[in-house]
């Protein structure tokens, strides 16, 4: 009879112990869904993975995490000059097909302004570029399918398939007044820091946020 107690306890322990590892296990997949009024590149650990100049094209990537890390790194310009356009930002990031979502308007992102993506020379986005000064408050607008982008909410739908998108439009300050921004969000931690430098956490983030 002890020796059964015993079995059966090791047994519940051992399960215990899988469901936490499994529960707690770090993403492995992620998808990357970008629209950019009017053209983006996005970079993925510093390796540039998509481009586009329709923000009724969204672009769709799949990445894998190297033991759930991940840096995002996007530009965006809008074609318009200053006040004669509104320049416009929407992406969200699934990990692991479906329990983990990010989305522009949610804390983590950070935005940068400057000079347009031909002659920016600073490496931004480089995982060990250190974006600890760039802005962390972005401007928020329309969740996708309302305001000024709402009518492209059908064609983009059918792109970005499934799940619906619950992000939001943003831009790095008033959207009528820099063409040529910078975003970055970065998924878990590196395990070694680069450089010397402290890598951009989420986690470091949140602290920073409150």
């Amino acid at each position: 009879m002890k020796t059964k107690v015993i079995f059966y306890l090791t047994l519940t322990l051992f399960l215990s112990g899988m469901l936490l590892q499994t529960v707690n296990a770090a993403p492995t997949k992620g998808t990357l869904r970008i629209s950019g009024d009017n053209s983006w590149v996005a970079f993925i650990n510093g390796e540039e993975v998509a481009a586009h100049g329709n923000w009724q094209q969204p672009t769709v990537t799949e990445f894998d995490l190297d033991k759930g890390f991940a840096q995002i790194a996007i530009y965006v310009h809008d074609a318009e000059p200053g006040a004669a356009g509104r320049g416009g930002f929407l992406a969200d990031i699934i990990l692991n097909d479906k329990p983990d979502y990010i989305g522009t308007g949610e804390e983590g992102w950070r935005c940068d302004t400057g000079d347009p993506i031909g002659d920016r020379k600073d490496d931004w986005m480089e995982v060990n570029f250190d974006d600890s000064d760039w802005e962390d408050q972005l401007e928020i607008y329309e969740q996708f399918g309302a305001g000024i982008w709402g009518f492209g909410a059908a064609i983009m739908r059918a792109i970005l398939n499934d799940p619906d998108c619950e992000a939001h439009w943003v831009w790095c300050g008033p959207n009528d007044v820099e063409d040529d921004i910078y975003f970055r969000y970065t998924i878990g931690s590196l395990s070694v820091e680069p450089e010397d430098k402290l890598a951009t956490t989420w986690a470091r983030i949140k602290r920073e946020i409150k």
